[in-house]
């Protein structure tokens, strides 16, 4: 009796054994972060079967003697093998599945910028996704969000229903519908626009502590950082923002210094030349080790030209011209930039043009002062040449005057090298880094003076900012100069929607071969392989 009791017992045991392994390996197949959990459940519970076997061993002993019950283990054995290998495929998807971006230009894949920083990320960040169930948009925040759970462990997100958790919408300060927030590290960053550019710089945001200073110098005829002229700096001033830089202009003339908070300062497109006692302040600051950053027009370089030459670096007098630059409708006075030089603002750059709409060479001397080094960052076609500018702009008046004396007749002007033009390719832009003595506490070394130039400074106005990887190269030369090297990458395009256009043949194709011939196809095998069977009878 005694007995009939233990062994009722030890099978219930088994039972709740069989149990808890099924919850943990269950669990772990689910879970992402807490796996672990998991394991120690399911080993958990095989200790409770072993312990039931060990406390019914003498019924255990006498099942297996029997023929039928070795059979059946057998049989029994296979399925669980057969389901436990099911269940570890299957966690193992659910872990570490594989993505194939087939789309064009991979729409459907993170950029650079964004991969980088979330393996830069310290903590866990959960995104709370308020949505209501049905609403438009809810789809591609789910599809971007889970690129990103996909991209780091780190990341989770969810989806919330503010009519249904009200109180949370309250806490975390949401008033719209399809807002995101990002949590982490004791921070939050609100996301009213639930796309790459958007999430990856609110991510940015939340891991600096605060907010680097960019300074724009005013006085000498520079485009407004508020602007909305085409030819004004107000999409440079927001996509900075954007990266947590705050923006400031800086009337240098009335300063007698550059602020001690500037991170880098800039000047672009100055039609003026600066005093001698403003180069006075620019040259101390960089001494210091500041960072500059100099988008200089051809016909104009602020009163840089010996300062420059002195650190190496040579402005041309002459206006560069690309007859490959028609080749994506653009003007040959817009040089295309297709080689990069191996430096950290370009060396991602790869396979991306940049546009130069009237730019000038800016070249390094063959032997830079001690201490300073540098690189070319951007060169143009082969089909370039370097002209000198004030020739060229009188040659060109020229022109336009015989077009007023024929009348307004379309003559058609004919762009061609002169004797002497350097040819291409033509570097458009360097960078230089003076390394100084490495102090305690300090992002680089005290001294360490960081400086870019280019020969343009269009290419990153409202009207060109965004063509081509011009956005890239603005950005990532100010990340430079702001020693946040973690930030230079390429960053996320604009999608661009993309019909699939078919041709008629293509079109019957698609309709004849997936839904008649092949259905037909197994329609007749099936028919085959039961008249086969019949005759086999």
């Amino acid at each position: 009796m005694e007995g009939m009791k233990q062994h009722h017992a030890a099978k219930w045991l088994a039972l709740l054994g069989l149990l808890v392994m099924a919850c943990g390996g269950l669990f772990y197949a689910v879970s992402i972060r807490h796996g672990g959990w998991g394991l120690i459940g399911a080993g958990a519970g095989l200790f409770i079967v072993l312990l039931a076997a060990l406390v019914a061993r003498d019924a255990v002993g006498v099942f297996f003697a029997k023929r039928s019950a070795r059979l059946g283990l057998g049989s029994g054995v296979a399925i669980i093998a057969a389901v436990a290998l099911v269940m570890f495929l299957g966690a193992l998807g659910a872990r570490h599945h594989v993505r194939w971006d087939l789309s064009q230009g991979a729409a459907h894949t993170l950029s650079p910028q964004t991969i980088k920083v979330l393996k830069g990320l310290k903590a866990p960040v959960k995104a709370y996704a308020f949505f209501k169930d049905t609403q438009a948009g809810r789809p591609q925040a789910e599809e971007e969000l889970g690129k990103y759970a996909y991209a780091s462990r780190l990341f989770t997100y969810r989806f919330v229903n503010p009519d249904q958790e009200p109180g949370l919408a309250k806490a975390m300060k949401v008033r719209n519908y399809g807002t995101v927030v990002l949590v982490g590290g004791g921070r939050e960053e609100q996301v009213q626009l639930p796309e790459e550019q958007e999430l990856t710089n609110a991510l940015i945001r939340m891991g600096k502590k605060g907010k680097k200073r960019i300074y724009f110098l005013t006085g000498h005829g520079e485009p407004s950082l508020d602007g909305v002229g085409k030819e004004d700096f107000t999409t440079l001033r927001k996509a900075l923002e954007g990266m947590n830089y705050e923006v400031k202009s800086l009337m240098l003339v009335t300063s007698d210094q550059v602020p001690p908070d500037a991170a880098v300062v800039v000047m672009a497109g100055p039609k003026k030349p600066m005093l001698p006692q403003e180069m006075e302040r620019l040259s101390a600051y960089w001494d210091k080790g500041g960072s500059v950053l100099l988008l200089l027009d051809p016909g104009s370089d602020g009163g840089l030209g010996a300062w420059l030459k002195a650190k190496g670096v040579e402005l041309g007098n002459d206006l560069v011209i690309d007859q490959a630059s028609r080749l994506a409708g653009l003007s040959p006075l817009a040089p295309l930039a297709s080689e990069y030089g191996f430096h950290d603002i370009t060396k991602m750059m790869s396979g991306t043009f940049c546009f130069f709409p009237q730019a000038r060479s800016v070249t390094l001397v063959t032997t830079l002062p001690e201490g300073i080094k540098g690189e070319e960052l951007v060169k143009t076609s082969p089909a370039s040449w370097a002209t000198d500018y004030g020739s060229f702009l009188s040659w060109y008046k020229t022109q336009m005057d015989k077009l007023k004396q024929n009348q307004g007749q379309q003559v058609p002007i004919e762009l061609k090298p002169n004797q002497g033009d350097r040819k291409g390719p033509i570097s458009l832009g360097a960078a230089l880094n003076k390394e100084g003595k490495a102090a305690q506490g300090k992002e680089r070394p005290e001294g360490s003076s960081r400086l870019v130039v280019i020969g343009d400074a269009d290419f990153a106005n409202n009207e060109f900012l965004d063509l081509a990887g011009n956005h890239d190269l603005a950005l990532n030369s100010v990340s430079w100069l702001a020693a946040d090297d973690d930030l230079v990458a390429i960053r996320a395009k604009a999608r661009k929607n993309q019909p699939l256009l078919l041709q008629p043949v293509q079109e019957r194709l698609l309709f004849w071969i997936p839904l008649v011939a092949w259905p037909l196809v197994l329609a007749v095998v099936g028919i085959v392989v039961i008249i086969r069977r019949r005759r086999g009878r």
